[in-house]
């Protein structure tokens, strides 16, 4: 390779500099172990700064659980519905807030209010990052509005920490 002062670029910078581009261009497809862990501490320090005691999945674009804690006090449904939620969120690539809407008499998704491994309350989150679903979380223990809140905070947290994730 040649340089703009027409002399030969040292090879070693040459594979440096394909090596950056190729890193950083290759889009993400999927939440790693440190990246559940991230979510799920920020999700922890949410819930506790809100007093709210929850429960917490996180799915991976296949919908399969990777990362589960809960809190101390957590409601003994919320262990069920977090994972729900997560799914849920993952299966139809929409946050279960907005399924609650959509499942509603005369709604087009109606049928599915009566699908036991479908959860339409709010608190389960998609995760997208470039336009690729990489996964899905699922925060119970409080009202709809607290776990949305919580999960919505968690995920605003990581992006501006880590990498851009939004969640819908």
């Amino acid at each position: 390779m040649i340089d703009y002062k027409g002399s030969e670029t040292p090879r070693l910078e040459v594979c440096i500099d394909t090596a950056i581009a190729s890193h950083t261009a290759r889009p993400k497809t999927g939440l790693n172990l440190d990246d559940a862990a991230w979510l799920a501490h920020a999700v922890r320090e949410e819930a506790e700064a809100r007093q709210v005691p929850v429960v917490f999945s996180l799915v991976d674009a296949h919908g399969h659980q990777r990362y589960f804690f809960s809190m101390e006090e957590a409601l003994l449904i919320s262990h069920r519905l977090a994972p729900q939620k997560a799914w849920t969120a993952v299966a139809l690539k929409m946050a279960t807030h907005e399924l609650g809407r959509q499942v509603q008499p005369a709604m087009g998704l109606h049928a599915l209010a009566a699908d036991p491994g479908i959860c339409w309350l709010g608190g389960g989150l998609p995760c997208w990052s470039q336009g690729q679903l990489l996964g899905g979380i699922g925060v119970s223990g409080g009202t709809a509005e607290q776990d949305i809140a919580i999960a919505r905070a968690a995920i605003l947290r990581f992006s501006d920490s880590r990498y851009p994730l939004v969640s819908a």
